[in-house]
């Protein structure tokens, strides 16, 4: 499975890249907007993406993540502190795998991504 990171904390987004490549599956990218998190995807077509909801500068992973979703057809998973800011509305157009609060587990993280991996193969 290829992942795309969507995550303007670097540290976080180095910890998330190296705990999905310990989990045997590929990071396709790291991005920090919405804009390039569309520019990289649109060039590598990830199977998954993780989207954070605070993004660089006015960048919203909501936007990001129902982009992904609506265009390309990427599902994506939100990782995020400020899951309590979802409108109805964001979690309609987003149809998210999964909602991670951080701070989460790597359990839950490797369960989410088992998750929408399986998905993928129904």
């Amino acid at each position: 499975m290829r992942i795309l990171i969507v995550e303007d904390e670097v540290f976080i987004a180095l910890d998330l890249e190296m705990q999905i490549l310990d989990m045997g599956y590929e990071v396709v990218g790291i991005a920090a907007t919405k804009e390039t998190a569309i520019e990289i995807a649109c060039a590598q077509v990830p199977d998954l993406a993780l989207v954070d909801l605070h993004l660089a500068g006015p960048s919203s992973g909501a936007e990001a993540a129902a982009f992904l979703r609506a265009e390309l057809g990427v599902p994506s998973i939100i990782v995020s502190g400020s899951l309590h800011e979802l409108t109805e509305l964001d979690i309609a157009s987003i149809a998210p795998v999964s909602l991670l609060g951080k701070p989460f587990s790597p359990v839950k993280l490797q369960a989410a991504i088992r998750d929408a991996d399986t998905g993928r193969h129904r």
